[in-house]
Formats: structure tokens, C-alpha cells, sequence
């Protein structure tokens, strides 16, 4: 197999890998309504968002560690993108959002690149380090696809707390009114309190909240999106122990070598 035909591999693995990406991404869009109301399918889409990361994430270390030259790595990435966006649903956004995926791609083949050129010996960690940063380029497009669907709703029908929330704020605080108090009086106590305090929370969003609530999605966005970079990291080490098993592999099969150079180097010395 040529060198060019094991490029075009790496290439359409990292383009499959972030179609799924994009899938993944698409999803976020409308789970606005999985955070106000927390159940297993949040949870899944949690670990597809775990799963599709780590899919570009040894997909991409193949390419900058092995995709030579940089502008073939680099265009790896651009495709890439492109498979992403065909899966999302494409807007400025969305669009943004990939180019920076493609950006922080792009800069990862070349930092690689030129660290794995200054060592004497092949190494992980020049990977590891370039893949750290595209992590956070991927939480970036997940928390942007939330971003997109939370701004809609909001738009739509304005932003408000579930019903159940308030509920189980006012059964915790009758418990601590109602004590105490016989039978006919806290009855007609707990009723009071629970119209006064319905009335305050909806003068307190009404006055307070609806102002800025157009704001709420980017802080939806920006919690989320640190949440999936903490958690990315914790993780990080999977995605390389799958490289490090992958990369014997292939010399093992013949699709990659060892290759060893003689360079002259200059120093300036003291004579």
C-alpha cells in the first residue's frame, strides 16, 4: 500500500469519527430541556459526547503523529470539518465553531510535528500535549451546540424554572413552617405561604431574571462547557492508551517503520 493511499485512511477514520462528532453535536441542540429536567438520557448523551471525543481523538493522534507533510495533516482536519458540519445543523454558529475545530487541528499537526522532529526517539507525550487542546476545541462545539438550542427556546417561549423545582423548595420549607402549629392553623398557614412565595419568585423573575434571560444560554453554554473540559481531562489517558496499543500495531503489520537519521548539527563553541 502507498504512502498517499494509508494518508487518504487516516484521513476518511478522522472524517468518519467526526461525522459522529457531528451527530453528537446536533443531539446538544435540543438537550435545553435534558438540564432543566436531569434523567438517563442526559446521561447518555453524556457518554455518546465521551464516546464520539474519544473517536476523534485517536483518530486525530494517528494523523499528527504519522500524516506528513503538515499540509496533508492539516487538510485531514479540514475534511474533517466538513464531515462535521454535515452531520450539525449548519449556521454561523455551527460554522464558526468547526472552522476553530479546523484551526485547533491544524495547529496541533504542526506543534506535533516539530516537537516529535526535536526528539531523539519517538514519544507520546508531543501527542498527548496536541490533544489536550483539541479536547477543549471539542467541548467548545458540543457547548455550542447547546448554546444554539437553549437560545431558541429562550427566544421562544422565555426562560423559566420548572415547576418542580419551585415544588420541592416549598414542600422543604412547609415542613419547617408547618411545625409545631395545630392541625387548623397550619393548614390555612401553609396555603398563605405557598401563594406569597409563588408571588415572589414570579416578581423576582419578572423583574430580575427576564431582563437578562437572553443571556442564559451563553452561561448554560459556558457551565457545560466547563464541565466537559474537567471531565475530558480526567479521561484523557483512554484515548491514549488505545494510541498506545494502536501504534505497535501498525509497525507490527508493516504499515509504519522505524526510520533512523544522521543529521550534521553546528554549535558555536569557544576556541
Amino acid at each position: 500500500m502507498s504512502k498517499w493511499l494509508k494518508v487518504a485512511f487516516l484521513t476518511i477514520l478522522l472524517m468518519m469519527a467526526g461525522y459522529f462528532f457531528g451527530v453528537v453535536c446536533d443531539q446538544f441542540n435540543g438537550a435545553y430541556d435534558l438540564l432543566l429536567h436531569p434523567s438517563m438520557e442526559l446521561l447518555g448523551l453524556l457518554l455518546r459526547f465521551v464516546v464520539a471525543a474519544f473517536g476523534v481523538a485517536v483518530a486525530a493522534g494517528l494523523v499528527v503523529a504519522l500524516v506528513r507533510p503538515g499540509w496533508a495533516g492539516a487538510a485531514a482536519f479540514v475534511f474533517s470539518g466538513a464531515s462535521m458540519l454535515a452531520a450539525w445543523a449548519v449556521s454561523l454558529v455551527s460554522g464558526v465553531l468547526v472552522l476553530a475545530y479546523v484551526v485547533a487541528g491544524s495547529f496541533c499537526v504542526t506543534r506535533v510535528a516539530a516537537d516529535l522532529d526535536e526528539r531523539v526517539r519517538f514519544s507520546m507525550r508531543p501527542i498527548s500535549d496536541g490533544l489536550s487542546m483539541l479536547f477543549m476545541a471539542l467541548a467548545l462545539l458540543a457547548c455550542g451546540g447547546m448554546y444554539q438550542g437553549s437560545a431558541a427556546v429562550v427566544a421562544r417561549e422565555g426562560f423559566s424554572v420548572p415547576d418542580s423545582y419551585i415544588e420541592m423548595i416549598m414542600d422543604q420549607m412547609e415542613k419547617q413552617i408547618g411545625s409545631g402549629m395545630p392541625p387548623e392553623e397550619q393548614e390555612k398557614t401553609i396555603a398563605q405561604f405557598r401563594q406569597q412565595f409563588r408571588s415572589t419568585v414570579d416578581d423576582f423573575f419578572e423583574s430580575t431574571v427576564k431582563p437578562y434571560e437572553r443571556f442564559i444560554p451563553l452561561v448554560i453554554a459556558a457551565g457545560l462547557f466547563m464541565s466537559l473540559v474537567t471531565f475530558s481531562r480526567l479521561l484523557a489517558w483512554v484515548p491514549m492508551m488505545l494510541l498506545g496499543g494502536i501504534f505497535p500495531a501498525l509497525k507490527a503489520l508493516g504499515v509504519t517503520e522505524e526510520v533512523s537519521e544522521t543529521q550534521e548539527v553546528t554549535r558555536l563553541v569557544l576556541v
